[in-house]
């Protein structure tokens, strides 16, 4: 039986709009944190970004872990196997800690070295090393301590939410930005208000960003994991969610890889595309970061949306019933198709007003507001990249988006962006039409591969 669009949409929405407000959350610690830190310098800034860098990249390699068990989970609960999702939850758990503990000794010990791998200064001679990578291990080896407790946080959040739960982890996120503020405040100033009252005692700098930082991540997981325990599907205490399965973890990253692969060759294409830009000209890469930092604020509901199918496309799939989870398709290729360029289109007139916020000349601002507005023309293949890959891995399919963006960037969008952007001349619209035609035809592909419904298993 078909359900009625009216309770597929709400079923979405409700499972939608946390994860959407959690969205913003995230962006807005991110712009705290440059804002207080952007008080002590621009190599104190840079150092931080250089460690945010790192950071993500480390989150890419336990995805396999984290979205992998979404996955599973999604479609137990579906199947009302409420065992089975406790030993995931366990193996998720074990794994989650041990995977910290091991990148964090990596912080600790290793630190500065990975910091200078990234800046380049470790192939440089010593004399003309920049101090980058020792003022970023000031932060890194106090984030390697909290670093487990990050594991486990992001592993409880994912199982909450594809059990259903997306409101307490937007809650935690935001009593988390809360104490990151408030923690920014007393450790990196001092307790100082700037320019008005003296530190009530001695100002730490990054490393109080660091200290603020882990606090956060330790109160977010003792709280995460207090929510997924007391959930009706799990109803366990902490000494019921210990062990290891390993027939478990092998399915777990078996689906999960792809995963993180996927993420990594997303990051590289980011960073070939920058370098395209920056070869144009310093001003062509100051006008793409500022229009996709603009741009940023309209992807949004695509996130909220695509982790919303996944969720309820892994219930219908685990419950064996085919006919919801291509409703739920359906409606959700058509709410993000509504929603995403309607927001873009808001975001592009509003353009004008973002960028009173930046120091730039004419030339640059007039190039943002061109490519934020011709994303308006490209924002139904953005919105489709984003929600398709959520329906392939709720049913366990998680190989083809990662095909897929190698196509996209590494067959059509360098190859466009190379000849059109550097070797004809065509300089920043060269670049950008690769990044546009590497958008564009990973949407077709995908279309054209959903259809084939290699997704509609179930795995439970």
């Amino acid at each position: 039986m078909v359900p009625s669009s009216g309770p597929v949409r709400q079923r979405l929405m409700t499972l939608a709009w946390p994860i959407i407000i959690q969205f913003y959350l995230f962006q807005l610690t991110g712009v705290v944190d440059n804002l207080m830190v952007g008080q002590f310098g621009e190599q104190t800034i840079a150092a931080l970004g250089i460690c945010l860098q790192l950071n993500f990249l480390v989150v890419l390699c336990y995805a396999a872990l984290t979205e992998g068990g979404a996955v599973i989970t999604a479609q137990l609960r579906g199947a009302r196997k409420h065992a089975e999702i406790r030993e995931t939850l366990a193996t998720l758990l074990t794994a989650g800690l041990f995977t910290g503990m091991a990148i964090g000794a990596l912080y600790i010990v290793f630190g500065e070295s990975l910091l200078a791998l990234l800046t380049t200064d470790l192939f440089r001679a010593p004399a003309e090393r920049s101090g980058l990578p020792g003022i970023g291990y000031g932060y890194l080896w106090i984030i390697g301590l909290g670093l487990p407790a990050l594991v486990i946080a992001h592993v409880a959040m994912y199982v909450l939410q594809s059990l259903g739960n997306t409101r307490t982890p937007m809650r935690l996120a935001l009593y988390g930005n809360v104490l990151n503020a408030l923690g920014n405040y007393l450790l990196l100033f001092g307790g100082a208000i700037q320019g008005v009252t003296e530190p009530l005692f001695p100002p730490l700098g990054l490393p109080g960003v660091a200290i603020a930082t882990v606090l956060v991540w330790l109160f977010q997981a003792v709280f995460m994991l207090r929510a997924v325990l007391r959930h009706p599907a799990v109803n366990a205490r902490v000494r019921d969610v210990s062990g290891l399965a390993w027939q478990r973890l092998r399915r777990i990253l078996y689906l999960g890889y792809p995963l993180s692969v996927d993420g990594f060759l997303w990051q590289g294409s980011a960073f070939i595309y920058t370098m395209m830009f920056n070869r144009v000209g310093a001003e062509a890469y100051a006008a793409f970061l500022v229009a996709s930092i603009i741009r940023g604020f309209s992807l949004a509901p695509g996130v909220g949306l695509q982790q919303a199918a996944s969720i309820a496309l892994g219930e219908s799939l685990g419950g064996r019933h085919p006919q919801r989870a291509r409703a739920y398709t359906a409606m959700g290729i058509r709410m993000v198709l509504l929603v995403l360029p309607l927001l873009t289109l808001i975001v592009a007139l509003l353009t004008p007003l973002f960028l009173q916020f930046y120091e730039i000349s004419d030339l640059t601002r007039e190039r943002v507001i061109w490519m934020v507005a011709l994303s308006v023309l490209y924002s139904g293949a953005t919105a489709l990249t984003m929600i398709i890959p959520g329906i392939l891995r709720a049913g366990g399919d998680t190989r083809a988006p990662m095909v897929i963006t190698l196509i996209g960037f590494a067959g059509v969008g360098v190859p466009v962006a190379w000849y059109f952007g550097l070797y004809l001349g065509f300089g920043l619209w060269g670049v950008f039409a690769g990044f546009v035609a590497d958008e564009v035809v990973k949407a077709v592909i995908m279309v054209i591969y959903l259809r084939r419904e290699t997704w509609l298993r179930r795995l439970a």
